[in-house]
């Protein structure tokens, strides 16, 4: 009865295989070969289940690489047409014989009518929902035929506007037109960014994106099931979801047993007998408890504590061999939302806005997700979505946040979340619009809401939900010209956000906290002020989403001291090696048709040329390969350094608070994690998984322990170290550390000055360790140098015995102790004392890698030279899948120490022929 799930190791990840599997006797799976056509365009070909069209068109060589050059405009007519799928099958006698038999659509994308064997069963028009139809009597031994007629989404949008408008718009009426994209998406309930967004192509998807099975019964089948934890009584509660036939009476009767397995050797269980009646309709929720005590060891974010998941089952039996099974795992967690007055007495200074977890109070530092392809039955790629995953945990993330305008993740995707101890913030999937509220609407997006939450309950990554993304700022700032006819819009999104989705998610999750929009200002201020707040951005409250492109992105002064900041971030190009993937050699420059048509974020080339020089002395040759390569190195530095400078801000912002309110910051998640294609964009990974220097710079400025160097206002130098609590090998109580604060000139390696002073780390929090007038602080440690001619190197070490600290630094998610000889409690940092623009001394530099060896099949031992101070030396490695433990660094020594982890194995000659090496001393200095 109970089946223990087996977990490998690979590469040292754990792989759990089979962690949620749902087993059933009398089913059968429709997945894997049908046929789809298009009669107008002549076309059939084989198709694939799970799949869509534009995969099954490639995959038939009607299209080529979709993501090509301009192929995203090139196949838009796919998105126009209308497409049959169609499944041939045998039905064996188990099947027939049971009482009912329901077609179940785990996913269909998205307007289509269904007929089998002729017979029309009904229509479809919500790719998030689970669609079962009944089809006892339509079901036969053999030459069954299954058809589903996909209605051009373009066209299925296009018609249902048209409807709307005769009453009023449903805003905005199409997308930007930089985005090259479809109109009127927020009509249809599927992925909203498939007809394109600021970072994505429009690929208006059609097809079976899930998979397609028939169950059959005589009593009932289990679909799922939703966990509590009673801490007080040690109870485990299951709300099971048992689905009767069509009979309008009598009742049936089975067998309900639960099981918790604390190990391979220990395990309770207990069953129940129970009786269903069938005038109470389809659906039948059973209530039941299983007593495991107290002793359980709970969830943590990563790097909080261990990610303990335990295996649980449960089973329903009916009728003679009619047997049906959930096994999953599940981790003991408590997430609650944080939002106390931040002082009592005071209450017009706001409210505290973060994420509580087991009733530890920590800095939530992520990124935000969105799909991981832009067809959404590849987006579940159980590969793509492990290694972006992990790419997260290794940059020292605690949180993502699944967007709105992608889709409800896979099952994996929240699997690998919880291994990984990824807590995940959950946006409905309402994005950057108004959307419609009439009844039929609204009773599919209730029906999602319940599906969805009672599919990802159980996950224990899951934080927080949100109703969506931007949309109430969108409403409340005039976005889209809602001020004409404000109070029907208004009206609108109280239907759907409060009046519909709220009380879904508190009916079926009441566990976790429902926050109507992101940004807002959280639960209790959204409430007071009805919900459509005059002022999404006000940081005593909630979350902000803050984005300027018109400042310096390097100067920690320009930034707002908010409570949590859920969304920021600055673009960059992708590597040459992801453009040359979809180019040719024609396209790489700037000024290419190719370059203008990759970038979908209005004027977002020019504000990155302009955010380069702010801080980088280039000159754009719009006609240049060399200087386009040059661009995208430098949009690179520009990206890591913006997002570095505003990331430790927020960090060190937890230690802030002003007399008008602001600080106490908990959250940063920037955006975003990941991408869609190869195109410029927010994302820190690129398409294929390369990490860009902003994901290496995330590894350090996420460290558990930051020392954190700015410049204030006033023009003094301030140091501070930012610790998270819990850390392996350091206490929460008082902890002996030695900063160190080193001058060079540009010009040198050898050190202008070094300075070691002793400090005590408190705790968890943001500390200030050093404020001092800088050009005082110039004058008395290293005489001669200015701003301009020199800049800081800082560290922070432990007193403690080297070994020991060895061991800490292994803990802290740095990697290895080859990155160091010193006892190093978090990261190196630098601060430079004035823009690249006006840097005196600087030299050109040789850096060259001086050995390659090997210390595992898959780890190898880089050692790099130079002869002068590098800047951001950048390695990157072709035809080789895997990440240096650091890139992007400055050598301020002759020698340094990083290592390459692959994905496989790897040689050591083969690494030393792949590795190229950039400098920014190369690109500016003559």
């Amino acid at each position: 009865m109970f089946m223990w799930v087996l977990c490998v190791w690979v590469l040292g990840a754990s792989t759990c295989v089979g962690a949620y599997t749902h087993y059933y006797t009398h089913s059968l799976s429709l997945d894997q070969v049908w046929t789809v056509n298009n009669t107008a365009r002549g076309i059939e070909v084989p198709a694939t289940v799970p799949g869509g069209i534009y995969s099954d068109l490639q995959d038939s060589g009607v299209l080529g690489d979709i993501l090509y050059r301009f192929n995203d405009e090139e196949y838009r007519w796919v998105g126009y047409e209308n497409w049959t799928y169609t499944k041939r099958f045998n039905v064996t006698d188990d099947i027939l014989q049971k009482k009912d038999a329901y077609l179940v659509f785990h996913g269909l994308d998205t307007v289509a009518d269904i007929f089998l064997n002729g017979e029309l069963l009904g229509s479809t028009d919500n790719m998030f929902l689970r669609y079962q139809f009944p089809v006892t009597d339509l079901l036969k031994s053999t030459e069954n035929v299954l058809r589903v007629d996909f209605y051009s989404p373009v066209w299925a949008a296009r018609v249902r506007y048209e409807q709307q408008a005769k009453d009023y718009p449903i805003l905005p009426t199409c997308v930007d037109p930089s985005y090259r994209g479809e109109c009127h998406v927020n009509h249809l309930r599927k992925m909203q960014s498939s007809f394109a967004w600021d970072w994505g192509p429009a690929f208006p998807s059609v097809g079976l994106w899930k998979s397609v099975e028939i169950i059959a019964y005589d009593v009932a089948y289990l679909r799922d099931v939703v966990l509590t934890y009673n801490t007080d009584q040690e109870l485990l509660y299951w709300d099971t979801l048992l689905e009767t036939g069509s009979a309008a009476a009598g009742t049936v009767e089975g067998v309900l047993t639960v099981a918790f397995g604390f190990n391979t050797t220990r395990t309770v269980s207990t069953s129940y007998n129970i009786t269903l009646d069938l005038s109470e309709g389809r659906q039948h929720h059973r209530n039941v408890s299983l007593e495991i005590g107290g002793d359980i060891e709970w969830w943590f974010p990563n790097g909080l504590g261990n990610q303990k998941l335990y295996n649980l089952s449960v089973v329903f039996s009916g009728a003679a061999h009619e047997r049906n099974e959930i096994t999953f795992f599940y981790g003991f967690h408590n997430h609650e939302l944080v939002e106390d007055p931040v002082e009592p007495d005071n209450p017009s200074l706001g409210r505290t806005f973060y994420i509580r977890t087991n009733g530890l109070d920590f800095f939530q530092k992520g990124a935000n997700w969105i799909p991981s392809h832009i067809l959404p039955e590849r987006a579940s790629n159980v590969t793509t979505v492990r290694r972006l995953l992990e790419a997260a945990r290794d940059a020292n993330m605690n949180i993502l946040r699944v967007w709105g305008g992608g889709i409800y993740e896979s099952e994996d995707f929240y699997e690998i979340a919880d291994q990984l101890g990824i807590l995940i913030w959950q946006d409905f999937m309402f994005a950057c619009s108004m959307y419609p509220s009439d009844e039929h609407f609204l009773s599919s997006v209730n029906m999602e809401v319940e599906q969805q939450v009672r599919r990802l309950q159980r996950h224990s990554s899951v934080a927080i939900w949100a109703g969506n993304n931007e949309n109430e700022a969108a409403l409340s700032q005039n976005w889209y010209g809602t001020l004409d006819n404000l109070q029907t819009y208004q009206r609108d999104y109280l239907s759907l956000y409060v009046d519909t989705l709220w009380p879904a998610v508190r009916a079926t999750d009441p566990t976790r906290t429902y926050i109507f929009s992101s940004p807002s200002n959280g639960v209790l201020e959204t409430i007071a002020e009805g919900y459509i707040s005059g002022n999404t951005g006000n940081v005593l409250y909630g979350d902000v989403h803050y984005y300027n492109y018109d400042i310096d992105g390097w100067d920690s002064n320009q930034y707002l001291t908010v409570r949590y900041s859920s969304e920021y971030g600055i673009q960059s190009f992708p590597s040459m090696l992801s453009l040359e993937e979809v180019s040719e050699s024609s396209d790489w420059t700037l000024g290419s048709n190719f370059s203008v048509h990759r970038q979908h974020h209005p004027l977002g080339n020019e504000q990155i040329l302009q955010q380069i020089q702010r801080n980088i002395p280039f000159t754009l040759d719009s006609s240049s390969r060399d200087n386009f390569e040059t661009f995208i190195f430098l949009s690179q530095i520009n990206q890591a350094m913006s997002i570095k400078t505003e990331s430790e801000h927020y960090r060190r912002g937890r230690g802030v608070f002003t007399s008008e309110g602001q600080g106490r910051t908990m959250g940063a998640m920037y955006w975003q994690l990941n991408d869609v294609w190869q195109a410029p964009s927010w994302a820190s990974i690129e398409f294929d998984g390369r990490w860009k220097m902003l994901h290496y710079y995330a590894k350090n400025f996420f460290a558990p322990v930051l020392i954190s160097p700015y410049i204030s206002p006033t023009g003094n130098l301030e140091v501070e170290y930012v610790l998270a609590p819990l850390l392996s090998g350091l206490s929460t109580s008082d902890s002996e550390a030695q900063m160190g604060v080193t001058i060079y000139r540009w010009s040198s390696l050898e050190p202008v000055s070094i300075e070691n002073n002793a400090t005590t780390l408190n705790g968890s929090g943001a500390f200030l360790i050093r404020s001092e007038n800088l050009d005082n602080f110039l004058s008395n440690a290293a005489g001669d140098c200015t701003r301009q001619t020199c800049f800081l190197y800082l560290s922070l070490d432990s007193v403690e015995d080297t070994t020991q600290a060895q061991v800490n630094h292994t803990d802290l998610g740095l990697d290895s102790v080859e990155d160091t000889t010193q006892a190093q409690l978090g990261p190196d940092n630098f601060l430079f004392l004035s823009p690249l623009t006006t840097a005196q001394g600087l030299l050109a530099v040789q850096v060259e890698v001086v050995s390659v060896t090997n210390q595992q099949y898959n780890l190898l031992t880089v050692q790099l030279t130079t002869d002068n101070i590098a800047l951001f030396v950048w390695l990157e490695v072709a035809g080789i899948q895997g990440q240096f433990s650091d890139n992007g660094f400055h050598m301020v020594t002759p020698y340094k120490n990083i290592t390459f982890r692959g994905e496989r194995a790897v040689a050591s000659h083969d690494l030393l022929a792949a590795i190229t090496i950039t400098t920014l001393n190369s690109k500016i200095v003559n």
